[in-house]
């Protein structure tokens, strides 16, 4: 019944946005006519209806009902029938990596793959210092080549700390390097806030709390967003009382509190779980037979699944991997808690880590959502609107509204139903272009 009602609501919102779109100018820009599918907007509570998007310039000019729509001369039909329509995927936590033990340095290559499996959205907390100029410059000569990129310069660590990047030891120092962020273009600050308990018997030292708290304070007063790795409750609080703008891993450690949620609101901080990298913790044999069931396409290499069905757990520093896989629970647990109190959530990954393969693993992150206790329209709008809201760009991405960026994926079966369907790509569009 609350599906039918949802429907219902949809319809009507839907049918006032056709008596508000504006006529479509002919004349100007290519055209694209997508016609026939079930539109699917999570922005809007799902329409769940059959529509027609009218698409110029790369933007969503135009929602009209049905399927019968006269297509203007010179537009392009994509025949969506029997199709669903929605937003492309969104991966906020994703390094452009192979996910190999010995990863390809080639991220403008991966980054391109990520379309491929429908994610026309990603966000990199931490490109090397030395390869960020090189990779945005060639994301912007053919910005439709690749998905929506953002990107951090660097990370912030200390010395011997988890992560290679900047190790600032007085709090001047580190505004300094957030300034010279700000003027380099980077879309935020990331800092790295763990000893790794989670993974090692050996902790590492923690970043100075009054250096993580000037950083967190120097970025917002340069308009930029703190981004943290901060997966162990206690010190995740740290960075939630300096107002830290989103945890870009799940809290592992233990079950959040209402301390730990209190802190989220106040901030309206955003949570992005990273149930993929986690899972890798159980054992890399497991997740290949995960990833090799899910992939219906064979799109996967046997060669390179192999060598995880054959790698042992962990590594010698992260010497205590079980520790995570025994919490795992209280990661699905935690998501859960936090997307019931109304805290943002986001779809990450980790892609790039060894087994977070890129594409695949994005669309499992969904289905792993799904499998935490998420209804399907709340991991859609995980994966595509709640991204746009969090980063500041309500309205460019992630919905079907007029004078949004036209990053569609056309389905062949329907993810309200089973998010798992989300792998079932008819086609993808990026930017108004149809990604072959």
């Amino acid at each position: 019944m609350t599906r039918v009602i949802g429907r219902m609501a949809g319809l009507l919102m839907c049918a006032a946005l056709w008596l508000v779109a504006a006529p479509v100018d002919a004349q100007t820009g290519e055209l694209l006519f997508i016609r026939g599918g079930t539109l699917i907007d999570p922005a809007r509570d799902d329409l769940g209806v059959k529509g027609t998007l009218v698409v110029q310039n790369g933007l969503i000019i135009a929602v009209r009902p049905g399927d019968d729509s006269p297509p203007l001369p010179g537009a392009r039909i994509i025949d969506a029938d029997g199709g669903y329509v929605m937003p492309g995927i969104s991966d906020m936590h994703n390094h452009f990596r192979t996910g190999m033990f010995r990863p390809s340095d080639d991220q403008a290559r991966v980054l391109r793959s990520l379309l491929d499996w429908g994610v026309t959205t990603t966000f990199d907390p931490g490109v090397p210092v030395d390869e960020f100029d090189a990779l945005r410059a060639e994301v912007a000569a053919d910005r439709r080549a690749y998905p929506r990129t953002f990107m951090v310069r660097g990370v912030f660590t200390t010395e011997g700390g988890w992560g290679k990047g900047y190790t600032p030891s007085t709090a001047a120092e580190a505004r300094a390097l957030v300034r010279e962020l700000k003027a380099a273009g980077s879309d935020g600050v990331k800092l790295m806030y763990d000893d790794m308990r989670w993974a090692t018997t050996r902790p590492f030292p923690v970043m100075d709390r009054e250096i993580a708290v000037a950083i967190v304070d120097e970025a917002h007063r340069q308009g930029l967003r703190a981004y943290a790795h901060a997966p162990i409750l206690e010190l995740a609080k740290h960075l939630l009382e300096a107002g830290v703008d989103c945890l870009v891993h799940g809290i592992i450690s233990e079950p959040v509190d209402a301390e730990f949620i209190d802190l989220m609101k106040r901030n309206n901080t955003c949570y992005i779980s990273t149930l993929a990298m986690f899972q890798t913790n159980a054992g890399y044999d497991a997740w290949a037979t995960r990833l090799e069931e899910f992939d219906i396409n064979g799109r996967l290499n046997p060669a390179a699944m192999e060598i995880f069905h054959q790698a042992p757990a962990g590594t010698p520093r992260l010497d205590n991997t079980a520790w995570a896989a025994e919490r795992l629970p209280v990661l699905r647990i935690n998501l859960f808690t936090v997307h019931g109190a109304g805290i943002p959530v986001l779809i990450g990954t980790d892609t790039g880590i060894p087994g977070v393969l890129p594409g695949i693993s994005a669309q499992l992150e969904l289905v792993m959502h799904q499998e935490a206790g998420l209804d399907p329209i709340d991991v859609l709008r995980a994966a595509t609107s709640a991204a746009a809201v969090a980063f500041g760009r309500p309205g460019e991405f992630g919905t079907l509204t007029r004078g949004a960026q036209a990053d569609l994926l056309i389905l062949d079966a329907d993810p309200r139903d089973d998010v798992s369907n989300i792998r079932r790509i008819r086609h993808v569009i990026r930017a108004g272009r149809v990604h072959r």
